[in-house]
C-alpha cells in the first residue's frame, strides 16, 4: 500500500503544477536603478538641460522642454512610439536615445550592430554614438562600446565611467571616476587617442572628426588631434569656457559670457557665427553645419543648408489639403499659404493663397481661391504648361506625366503626354464629378456614377456599377462603389493588383499612387495596403481618425480630424518629416504606444501593458480604459496603474474563458493631463493583444494510477 499512496501524492502533484499553469507566465523583471541618475528616474525628473539640440550629418534634432524629439532634415523619422526622452546622440546612420523611463532605443542601420547593446549590460544612463559604433555607460558606471572598429575595446583598466564621447568615425574619450581622462581607438588617429601629459583632471570632453576637445576644472579649453582642418587649434583670446563642441573639422565653443566662437574648416559657412547670435545656452557642431540654442529660447543653424537642416522649421498645422510626390511633401495651411518640403519643385514666388493642390513625382499644380489654375515643376511635356484658355476649374488630378481638371462646367480636360492616350478626353463624355490622371490611363466619375476610364487601361468591370470616387495608379485602378466597397482592376494581364483586404469594410475615400493604396473607412480609419519597400503602408498606431489621406510612391501622408499632418514611409530627403515648432510644447498628450509585456499567446490568470504618452502626463486611472475582447473571455478587468510619469504599467485580470484582450484608452472623460493641465487630445485603440488560451487542467480521474498488488 505504501507504493499506491506515494503514486497518489504525485498525481496530486501533478494535477496542482497543471493547474497553476495558467499563472507561471510573469512579466519582465526591469532592471533596478541605483545611484543618482537612478533616483531622476525613478521620480520622473528630466534632466535639466532640456531642452537640448544637436547638429550631424544632414539632420538637425531638438529634445523639448518636454522630452519631445523633433528632428529635421534627411532621413529624420524617429520611432512613432518613442515617447519623451532624457538624452539623444546621433550619427549619419543611426540614432540612439534615452527615455524618460530610462530604457537606451536606437534606431537606423544595424550593418555592424551598433543598435544592440552587449548582451548582460546593465540599464544604460549616458549613450554616445559614433559613425559605425555605439558607446554606453551604465548606471552602475561601467563602459562598454558596440559596432564596428578598434573603438570597440574599451581598454580594460578604465575602471568606473563618469561619461563617454564617441568620435565620429574611429575613437572614444571618457572621463573616469577620479575625473582623468582615456581615449582610445584605431591607431590612424593616434594623435586624437593620445592625450596630453599635462592634461590634468577634466569636466568636459567632446570627440571629433580626428580630434578631441576637453575643458579642464578651471574652464581652459585644450583640443589635439589631426591639425590640417583647424579643429583642434584653440584660439589664444578664447578665454574660459562653459562648453565645447568638436564636430568632424570644426569646433566651437562657448564662452563664460555666453558667447559662441568656432574655428577650423568654414567650406561651408559653419564657422562664421550669425553677428546677431546674441549668447546662447549651448552648442553643437556637426559635419558642415552648426546649431544653438539662444537664452531667449529660440534655435539658429547655421552652414550647410543641404536638405534644409540649417532651417529651423514653423509650425506647419493645421492644414486643410496636402499632396505627396515623389521625394516631397506639400501642405495648404488653414490661411491658404502652401509650404512644401523634401526634393519639392520651388513654388512661383508670386503664388499667393491656394484652396487646393495635387501633385506628381515633379510638378505641382493649386487651384487658387479664384479658381484660376497655377502649375510649376517638371513640364518636360508639357504637363505644367496650364492651356491660355483653360478657365476657372473645381479639381485637379496629375500623374508624373500629365494634368488633368474638372472645369466649373463640369468639363474634363487634360494636357501633356499623350503617348498612350491618357491626355485625350473621349467626346461625349459629359459632365463628370471627380477625375483621376494615372501614369497611363485617366479615368473619371460621371454626374450619374458611371465610370470611364481611357489611356493604356481604358477597360472597366463590366459589373462594376455606379461609383463615388476612382483612383487611378501606376498599372491600376481602385473605386469606391455604392455601397462603400473598394474594387480595384488592373490595366494590363501582367500586372499584379495590390489585394483589397478581406476586413477592410465600407470606404469613404480612397488614394492610390504607385503600387500602394489607403482608404479612410466609415469610421474615418486609415488602412493601407500593397507595395511596403519603404513602410508606406504602415499606418501609425497613434495616428487616430483621418480627414483626408495621399498616397505617394514611397510614402505616405494623411490629414487628422483636428487638421493635424502625419506622414510615413522614405524619409531620405525628409519628405515625411511634417515641419513644426521644434520647441514648441503647447501639443496636449496623446497615447503613442500600448504594448505588451510578456509573451503574446498565454494563459496567465493575469496580463500587463505599458501604456507610453507623448509627454508626462498625471491623472492616469483604471477607469481610463476599456477592454476589448474576443471569443469567449469574460469578466476581465484592469485591476492597477503604476508608473509614470510618461510610461505607465497596467494590470489586467484576464477573467475567464479564451480569446483576445486589447486595452484601450478612453477618448473622453479621463482626466488625463499633462504638466500644463493640457487634457489627452484622443483615445486609443491600435494597441498590440494578448491571446488567452485556457490550458484545462486534468481531473483525478483522468490520471492513471497503475496499482501495485503482492
Amino acid at each position: 500500500m505504501r507504493w499506491n499512496t506515494i503514486r497518489l501524492i504525485a498525481a496530486l502533484l501533478l494535477v496542482a503544477t497543471l493547474a497553476a499553469g495558467r499563472s507561471a507566465a510573469m512579466p519582465a523583471v526591469a532592471a533596478t536603478p541605483v545611484g543618482p541618475m537612478a533616483q531622476a528616474a525613478q521620480t520622473g525628473e528630466q534632466q535639466s538641460n532640456l531642452p537640448h539640440i544637436l547638429a550631424r550629418a544632414d539632420r538637425t534634432c531638438v529634445i523639448n522642454r518636454d522630452g519631445q524629439l523633433y528632428c529635421w532634415g534627411a532621413y529624420s523619422d524617429a520611432p512613432d512610439d518613442l515617447g519623451p526622452i532624457t538624452q539623444l546622440s546621433m550619427s549619419g546612420t543611426h540614432i540612439c536615445a534615452i527615455t524618460l523611463s530610462g530604457n537606451l532605443r536606437c534606431w537606423g542601420d544595424n550593418w555592424y550592430g551598433q543598435l544592440t547593446p552587449p548582451v548582460g549590460m546593465g540599464a544604460i544612463a549616458q549613450v554616445s554614438v559614433g559613425e559605425r559604433f555605439t558607446c554606453g555607460v551604465d548606471r552602475a558606471g561601467t563602459l562598454r562600446c558596440w559596432g564596428y572598429g578598434d573603438v570597440r575595446n574599451v581598454p580594460p583598466d578604465v575602471g568606473i565611467v563618469k561619461h563617454v564621447s564617441a568620435g565620429y568615425q574611429y575613437h572614444a574619450c571618457a572621463i573616469l571616476h577620479d575625473n582623468t581622462l582615456r581615449c582610445w581607438g584605431s591607431s590612424f588617429l593616434g594623435s586624437a587617442i593620445t592625450v596630453p601629459a599635462d592634461l590634468g583632471p577634466v569636466t568636459q570632453v567632446s570627440a571629433g572628426g580626428s580630434h578631441t576637445c576637453a575643458i579642464t576644472i578651471d574652464s581652459a579649453l585644450r583640443c589635439w588631434g589631426a591639425a590640417f582642418s583647424g579643429a583642434a587649434r584653440v584660439p589664444a583670446d578664447l578665454g574660459p569656457v562653459t562648453q565645447v563642441s568638436a564636430g568632424e573639422n570644426h569646433t566651437c565653443a562657448i564662452t563664460v559670457a555666453g558667447a559662441v566662437r568656432c574655428w577650423g574648416r568654414n567650406w561651408e559657412g559653419q564657422v562664421t557665427v550669425p553677428a546677431d547670435l546674441g549668447p546662447v545656452t549651448q552648442v553643437s557642431a556637426g559635419n558642415t553645419h552648426t546649431c544653438a540654442l539662444t537664452t531667449e529660447g529660440t534655435a539658429r543653424c547655421w552652414g550647410n543648408n543641404a536638405f534644409r537642416k540649417s532651417v529651423i522649421p514653423a509650425q506647419l498645422t493645421p492644414v486643410s489639403d496636402a499632396g505627396v510626390g515623389d521625394r516631397f511633401t506639400c501642405a495648404v495651411k488653414s490661411d491658404g499659404s502652401l509650404r512644401c518640403w523634401g526634393d519639392a519643385p520651388v513654388p512661383p514666388g508670386n503664388l499667393g493663397p491656394v484652396n487646393q493642390i495635387s501633385v506628381s513625382s515633379a510638378h505641382i499644380c493649386a487651384i487658387k481661391p479664384d479658381t484660376t489654375l497655377r502649375c510649376w515643376g517638371n513640364n518636360f511635356f508639357g504637363q505644367a504648361t496650364v492651356p491660355n484658355d483653360l478657365g476657372p476649374v473645381k479639381q485637379v488630378s496629375l500623374s508624373s506625366r500629365h494634368t488633368c481638371v474638372i472645369t466649373n462646367d463640369d468639363s474634363a480636360r487634360c494636357w501633356g503626354d499623350n503617348s498612350n492616350g491618357q491626355a485625350l478626353v473621349p467626346s461625349g463624355l459629359g459632365p463628370v464629378s471627380q477625375i483621376s490622371a494615372g501614369d497611363t490611363t485617366t479615368c473619371a466619375v460621371k454626374v450619374d456614377g458611371a465610370v470611364r476610364c481611357w489611356g493604356q487601361g481604358s477597360a472597366i468591370p463590366n459589373d462594376l456599377g455606379s461609383v463615388t470616387q476612382v483612383a487611378t495608379a501606376e498599372q491600376f485602378t481602385c473605386a469606391i462603389q455604392q455601397s462603400g466597397n473598394v474594387r480595384c482592376w488592373k490595366h494590363v494581364s501582367w500586372y499584379t493588383i495590390p489585394q483589397v483586404p478581406t476586413n477592410l469594410g465600407p470606404v469613404r475615400q480612397i488614394s492610390a499612387v504607385g503600387r500602394h493604396v489607403c482608404a479612410i473607412t466609415i469610421d474615418d480609419r486609415l488602412r493601407c495596403w500593397g507595395e511596403n519597400n519603404r513602410g508606406q503602408t504602415n499606418v501609425p498606431a497613434s495616428l487616430g481618425p483621418v480627414r483626408h489621406a495621399r498616397a505617394g510612391w514611397t510614402h505616405t501622408c494623411a490629414i487628422a480630424t483636428d487638421g493635424d499632418l502625419r506622414c510615413w514611409g522614405l524619409n531620405d530627403y525628409g519628405q515625411s518629416t511634417v515641419p513644426r515648432d521644434p520647441l514648441d510644447t503647447s501639443a496636449p498628450p496623446i497615447v503613442v504606444a500600448i504594448a505588451r509585456v510578456g509573451s503574446a499567446t498565454t494563459d496567465a490568470a493575469s496580463v500587463t501593458f505599458t501604456v507610453t504618452f507623448s509627454k508626462a502626463v498625471s491623472g492616469v486611472d483604471p477607469a481610463d480604459f476599456t477592454l476589448t475582447t474576443t471569443g469567449t473571455i469574460r469578466n476581465a478587468s484592469v485591476t492597477s496603474v503604476t508608473g509614470g510619469p510618461a510610461t505607465y504599467t497596467v494590470a489586467v485580470d484576464t477573467g475567464s474563458g479564451s480569446g483576445a484582450i486589447r486595452l484601450d484608452v478612453n477618448a473622453t472623460g479621463t482626466g488625463i493631463t499633462d504638466q500644463g493641465g493640457r487634457a489627452l487630445a484622443r483615445g486609443f485603440t491600435n494597441g498590440q493583444t494578448y491571446t488567452i488560451q485556457r490550458l484545462n487542467a486534468p481531473t483525478l480521474n483522468q490520471v492513471h494510477i497503475p496499482l501495485v498488488t503482492r
